[in-house]
């Protein structure tokens, strides 16, 4: 990589450790009371099969049963003493309604009304108040399974009082809670700079959605491990999870249909166009037909490994070099490369689960985190190498600009941009003065002292001239000792004082460098002169006012004319 971009991507990633540093300096957090873990002991019924002394966190090895939809699940255990304020239980549903019971009386309901009309029931954190004597009573947890095979295990109950509870749910998620603001924010900023661009610069329209894929992994993150709640309270949750899952498959084509300009490949485009019609699909099928989200999962699956292997190609074809592309495409293609190759391994972890072999959840939030995290420093990455690449082409087409219409000479404007500006005047209003002015005795000075000294005499004089006149007035010479003045706003100036000014600067510079005499002919000319509004006759007027000035002058300085 260039080594000059390397400073773009090192301040990306100090961006990002203050983040994530910042997040984790707020949220220290220390509980104040024991927080105990109901994990064993349960006595387990489902249906009419009843199993004795179970441990929630590795149920299925102990019932080897795979639940149907409608079953009934029954937890049965005792509380145990714990002095704690506020007592409270954390327990996390997964797609089944929630009743919990204290000494047989009712204290908590969830999703009963969703589950009888048959619509769909997610995953979601409950903080279930216990009363103030629940010291060994019995605790029962009543739900019905709302789609098949809705747990295989489940976590256990976090027992303790109520902000120490949800204090550690941040701090054990504290990972996803920070990488998924993050993403959320930086997303948005980013967006909003490239929604700017995007009409001026099409080249944007790949980070626009990258800013817009930050964004949909941010909901994604906070709703699958179900953090959103504890910003937003939304039993759409697990919903916001699938819908926000699928869209990454298309953001990612679309990302590299942006950046890899595959307009002519009919097979990625076909590809494409079906993984971004999939989505759609299990939208109509979710709400329509009651074909809930979690159905149609295998279909999401097939899109992914679809979307890895074009993603995966892409960059085999960038690395040999087959398809050459910028600097900051290569910084925006290995961020999503290395996003869905830690996708890939989180899809892994998912199916090693639903087969019951048991995996370090710690490890696999780090994952899935770094892999979103690294896109969004390979995403700000390429805004910087953007920013700064466009910035270099602005001022490479300014300095080739300024060659092409300025004087290699004097570095004032040449006849090449006096000749536009003279088009432009002709669809002018307002009143407009022209200045011709000559040097007197260049021919001669050039005879008597040399080129070089020529050269010095023309510089001096386009010095004088720039000084003269102000920044709105146009100063250029036209040829070798010709030279052409500009007036838009003529009407409020006077013009004599300027040539005056000019003059006197010429005299002061004749009496500090007596080396040779310097003085100018000028002649000038205003639109309201000339009967039609034609910058070429105001021109021709003021020319030949000025080599009738050339004339007397050369007259009195004894100067030959030139034929």
């Amino acid at each position: 990589m260039n080594k000059k971009r390397l400073p773009y991507i090192l301040a990306s990633i100090l961006i990002l450790i203050l983040a994530i540093w910042g997040c984790l300096f707020v949220v220290n957090f220390v509980p104040e009371n024991e927080i105990v873990s109901l994990d064993s002991g349960w006595t387990l019924q489902i249906n009419d099969k009843k199993y004795e002394n179970i441990t929630m966190s590795s149920l299925y090895n102990s019932t080897n049963t795979k639940l149907s939809k409608n079953d009934h699940i029954v937890f049965t255990n005792t509380l145990p003493k714990l002095d704690v304020p506020n007592p409270v239980i954390l327990f996390r549903s997964r797609y089944t309604t929630l009743k919990c019971y204290v000494d047989g009386k009712l204290i908590f309901d969830f999703g009963e009304d969703y589950y009888l009309r048959g619509k769909f029931l997610g995953k979601m954190y409950h903080v279930i108040s216990l009363p103030r004597d629940y010291e060994g009573k019995e605790i029962i947890l009543d739900m019905y399974a709302a789609e098949k095979n809705a747990f295989v295990n489940l976590d256990p109950p976090e027992f303790g009082a109520q902000p120490d509870i949800t204090g550690k749910l941040v701090r054990d998620n504290i990972i996803i809670i920070a990488t998924g603001l993050f993403m959320f924010l930086f997303g948005l900023i980013f967006l909003c700079i490239a929604m700017i661009f995007v009409n001026f610069v099409p080249e944007v329209m790949s980070l626009l959605f990258g800013s817009l894929l930050c964004m949909n992994l941010s909901a994604w993150l906070l709703t699958y491990y179900n953090i959103l709640s504890l910003f937003i309270y939304t039993e759409a949750e697990t919903e916001i999870e699938y819908f926000t899952m699928y869209l990454i498959v298309p953001y990612s084509f679309i990302i590299v249909y942006c950046i890899s300009r595959q307009n002519g490949n009919r097979l990625f485009l076909s590809l494409m166009m079906i993984c971004c019609s999939v989505p759609i699909l299990q939208l109509v099928l979710h709400y329509v037909f009651n074909i809930h989200l979690r159905d149609t999962l295998n279909l999401y699956h097939v899109t992914g490994i679809i979307g890895f292997a074009m993603l995966l190609y892409y960059a085999i074809l960038v690395i040999r070099k087959k398809v050459i592309v910028g600097t900051d495409v290569k910084i925006q293609l290995t961020g999503l490369l290395v996003f869905t190759i830690s996708e890939v391994m989180h899809l892994a972890v998912f199916l090693t689960d639903k087969m019951n072999i048991l995996t370090n959840q710690t490890f696999n939030k780090v994952g899935i985190s770094l892999g979103c995290l690294i896109f969004a420093v390979c995403q700000l990455a390429t805004y910087l190498v953007f920013i700064t690449d466009s910035y270099a082409r602005k001022q490479e087409n300014i300095s080739l600009s300024h060659l092409a219409y300025a004087d290699g000479l004097t570095n004032i404007a040449n006849r090449s941009k006096a000749d536009k500006l003279m088009e432009e005047l002709n669809s002018a209003d307002d009143d407009y003065c022209i200045l011709s002015i000559d040097l007197n005795g260049l021919k001669d000075i050039n005879d008597k002292y040399g080129h070089p000294t020529g050269d010095k005499y023309i510089k001096e004089f386009a010095k004088v001239l720039s000084n003269t006149f102000g920044e709105n007035d146009f100063c250029a010479r036209i040829g070798g000792d010709e030279f052409l003045v500009i007036i838009r706003d003529a009407n409020s100036k006077d013009v004599n004082t300027l040539i005056g000014r000019m003059n006197s600067a010429l005299n002061v510079m004749n009496a500090l460098y007596s080396e040779y005499k310097r003085s100018v002919s000028v002649g000038f000319a205003f639109r309201h002169e000339i009967k039609e509004n034609n910058s070429h006759e105001v021109y021709l007027m003021a020319d030949q006012r000025m080599y009738e000035n050339k004339r007397l002058m050369h007259k009195e300085l004894g100067i030959h004319t030139r034929l």
